[in-house]
């Protein structure tokens, strides 16, 4: 099936660039899929096609075919998804450990991505069709907050604020030893390791990454810190820690396993954006999920009783 749309261009908007005047009438297009469409020879001007710098005359036709292709061929999961907050624009989850986001090598499905398809089937063509809804991503072992968009327009607006950098994002995180530095900020350019290239690595290539970390306390050998990412990198977190000498507990690529916890101890725990059509500022806070705090409380104790000793 496809979707058809008919616009009558009006005088204010005479001379408006196709590409521009198509994207500002129909919200839940991005400009990328506008373009797209218009090499497509979706987007004809009086039943003819023209180049996305076309200028609008007043009194012309604009008709839109919007073909299904672009819904996600993915299948849904019924994975039971704990909600924080839910709006028919956006939706906020808990993200558990050990679900990836979207597919992948050796994750083609139970992603989250399938999940949401099953949630709201209108999310399917939301994004991409390999990410429907998906707006930023946590690493497969990480858990807490995750944002994802429910109509185009929202995702279009949420994911500017994070290529912006507008949105304020903070990770609990234990790590390995106690670091000389309370609170310090790394700035180092995170790319493909150059030794494997499925890890990343601080290398002079790499894209600019900033991580501004603080220690909330610290045990024998370990410390839990707030994490502050200030870009979006792959794995940033992890190598940025693994750079200054203290991995993150538990992480199986960037340190060493930590059978007692079962996964790596990183929990995306608080997230700040604007609501993407409101515009009014959203905080959420999630406290640890059960399995980080028992295993810090047993850091505690151990701390604790050797303290005393």
């Amino acid at each position: 099936m496809s979707k058809n749309i008919k616009l009558h261009v009006s005088e204010t908007d005479q001379g408006v660039r196709l590409d521009k005047y198509v994207t500002e009438k129909i919200d839940d297009l991005s400009r990328a899929k506008v373009l797209k469409l218009i090499r497509d020879s979706s987007v004809l001007v009086n039943h003819n096609k023209v180049n996305p710098s076309y200028r609008v005359k007043s009194g012309e036709t604009i008709e839109i075919t919007i073909r299904n292709d672009a819904i996600s061929n993915l299948d849904p999961w019924q994975l039971k998804l704990e909600i924080v907050y839910e709006d028919e624009y956006i939706l906020v989850i808990n993200k558990p450990s050990g679900i990836a986001v979207h597919p992948a090598p050796g994750h083609r499905d139970k992603t989250i991505a399938n999940a949401l398809i099953n949630h709201d089937p209108n999310i399917s063509g939301i994004g991409t069709k390999s990410r429907p809804g998906i707006i930023h991503r946590l690493d497969m072992e990480t858990s807490g907050l995750l944002v994802t968009a429910k109509t185009e327009l929202a995702h279009r607006k949420v994911s500017q604020q994070f290529a912006d950098r507008n949105v304020q994002k903070t990770y609990l995180a234990v790590v390995n030893g106690i670091p000389i530095e309370l609170q310090a900020v790394i700035d180092a350019p995170i790319g493909r390791s150059p030794f494997n290239r499925q890890h990343m690595d601080i290398v002079s290539t790499g894209k600019t990454a900033v991580t501004q970390y603080e220690v909330i306390e610290t045990y024998t050998d370990h410390s839990l810190l707030k994490v502050f990412p200030k870009t979006g990198r792959t794995h940033q977190i992890r190598v940025h820690l693994k750079s200054i000498g203290h991995s993150v507990l538990g992480d199986q690529t960037y340190g060493k396993p930590e059978i007692e916890l079962g996964r790596q101890f990183l929990h995306a725990s608080s997230l700040t954006f604007n609501h993407p059509i409101s515009e009014k500022l959203l905080t959420f806070n999630l406290d640890l999920p059960l399995e980080l705090s028992q295993y810090l409380e047993s850091l505690k104790s151990a701390g604790n009783m050797k303290d005393t000793a």
